[in-house]
């Protein structure tokens, strides 16, 4: 029990959640855990919702993290695929071929440590496939990987490997197949670029046929989508788009982002009214424009995590106090209360955020176990927002 508070402690105080934490410590964020919960249960009942996301935007240091960690622990229970992705320059929304292999590296099945697709594909290729498979209408390029797949023979480990994101070249599919088959295979060339989706969607098939309830995509730090220029912006509008379409039945997806992503990307560069024009006016993207506008409607649509009420800032300082004292086997000489009011008078603000509540507990606590007296505090750095402007080197889509 110490060393499980310890580690919970240990997060709390470097600001990096986790499941076990999220589990302990949920920040009043329960009606948000229950939204997502109830789409879950409607695609473990057959009835995907409509709009088959969930997106949140909040301030630095209000907790969205924290939220995404225990949305993980909540499906994992419920016997989910979990995934959990952060966007960046290498991880950017606008090229689903270099996302779906960061995504990949971010997946875990029920009570694995270990990330990646192996287990499902195992899993999945209990079950007979093919005549489902072709039903649904995959690429060539999928179905000539499900097709060597279901042999266990000859590159075996390559074909996981390429649908863990290593992707292969045409000509080794066509080498592996002539292989295990004895024959040459007529596999067009394509562009993973084009056939990233396809690897989404051959993926949420895996995850039901080896009886997994679905797939729970999280995604972080949504808000440096603001950081590509025109071009990749509306792309990474497109692919969101199309993610939540409806297109995977067993993704329930949840997206992440900055308060001010709204005003300072949205709002500001007019991308509802501009990007899908700048779209269906170029012939090779043009099949992006409606998804570009679904995906900037979702956005505009995300819910403000609402501010901490004064009893749940209690109920949380109060869950510092008493796991504090349980990770390092001391007794404080204050209760719950009146490390609050410590609290408060280090920041009296009543625009304090979620995250400085947590650092001041943290410390105050940590200099009584130290040194037996109180804290003196001489300054305390505002929480502020990421500037979202434009960096030119993002733009990694384009025409």
């Amino acid at each position: 029990m110490e060393q499980s508070a310890r580690f919970i402690v240990e997060g709390l105080r470097s600001g990096v959640p986790y499941r076990e934490l999220s589990r302990k410590v949920v920040f009043g964020r329960e009606r948000y855990i229950e939204a997502v919960k109830r789409l879950l249960e409607g695609v473990e009942e057959g009835r995907a919702p409509s709009v088959p996301a969930y997106i949140v935007r909040a301030h630095y240091g209000e907790g969205k993290t924290h939220l995404l960690h225990s949305l993980w622990g909540m499906a994992e229970e419920r016997d989910w695929v979990v995934t959990l992705v952060s966007l960046s320059k290498e991880t950017p929304l606008d090229r689903l071929d270099y996302f779906y292999p960061k995504m990949i590296r971010n997946t875990y099945v029920p009570g694995s440590a270990q990330p990646g697709a192996g287990k499902i594909v195992e899993r999945a290729l209990e079950e007979r496939m093919l005549a489902e498979a072709r039903s649904i209408g995959f690429s060539a390029r999928i179905m000539a990987l499900l097709d060597n797949l279901i042999v266990r023979n000859e590159g075996y480990e390559e074909l996981l490997g390429d649908i863990d994101g290593e992707f292969l070249s045409t000509a080794d599919i066509r080498r592996i197949h002539r292989q295990n088959y004895a024959r040459p295979l007529p596999l067009p060339r394509s562009s993973l670029r084009d056939e990233a989706f396809e690897y989404l969607r051959f993926m949420d098939w895996l995850i039901r046929k080896a009886g997994y309830r679905g797939w729970l995509v999280l995604v972080d730090e949504v808000e440096l989508i603001g950081k590509l220029g025109k071009g990749a912006r509306s792309q990474a509008y497109g692919n969101l788009g199309r993610i939540i379409s409806g297109a995977l039945p067993n993704v329930i997806s949840v997206w992440a982002l900055a308060a001010n992503f709204y005003s300072d990307v949205l709002i500001k560069r007019n991308d509802r009214e501009e990007l899908p024009d700048w779209l269906a006016a170029r012939p090779k993207l043009a099949e992006y424009a409606p998804w570009c506008a679904a995906g900037v409607d979702a956005l505009m649509e995300a819910k403000l995590l609402n501010e901490l009420t004064q009893a749940q800032i209690g109920e949380l300082v109060a869950q510092i106090h008493a796991l504090h004292q349980e990770a390092y086997g001391w007794s404080a000489p204050f209760d719950a209360v009146d490390l609050l009011a410590q609290v408060r008078r280090f920041s009296p603000a009543q625009d304090t955020r979620l995250r400085t509540y947590v650092r001041l507990a943290l410390t105050i606590l940590d200099i009584w176990q130290q040194y037996g007296e109180a804290p003196t505090i001489a300054s305390l750095a505002a929480l502020t927002d990421e500037p979202l402007d434009e960096a030119p080197q993002w733009e990694a889509g384009g025409e």
